[in-house]
């Protein structure tokens, strides 16, 4: 049953953070353009590095989770670990997310140029 759960855990994993990290990609570029007065080669550097950091830490945290994977002998298990581990991926992701949004939003009030 463990070899099912990484079937079905490792394409969710994929699907969910190339799509998360291409939406906040693509939508975080006008939120930087605000925070640093239109400097368009400071904002792509910007948010490459975010793009890149995201990917790194969700590969991270997806091997990680799969390394302290517990053994699973019914579909009960299955479905209630891999919604367990998927759900401690989003709110990770949702964590990090605003908390990129707050910082990056206090240095903008601030003036402070990164």
């Amino acid at each position: 049953m463990n070899i099912i759960s990484y079937i079905i855990y490792l394409p969710i994993v994929f699907i969910l953070m190339i799509k998360i990290g291409w939406i906040l990609y693509e939508n975080g570029e006008v939120f930087l353009n605000a925070i640093f007065k239109d400097d368009k080669t400071l904002v792509k550097n910007t948010n490459n590095i975010l793009l890149a950091g995201y990917y790194l830490i969700n590969l991270g945290f997806a091997t990680i989770t799969i390394s302290c994977w517990e053994d699973i002998y019914t579909i009960e298990q299955l479905i209630s670990f891999l919604a367990e581990v998927l759900g401690k991926i989003i709110i990770t992701l949702a964590i990090m997310h605003y908390n990129n949004i707050f910082w990056l939003n206090y240095l903008s009030k601030r003036n402070i140029h990164i």
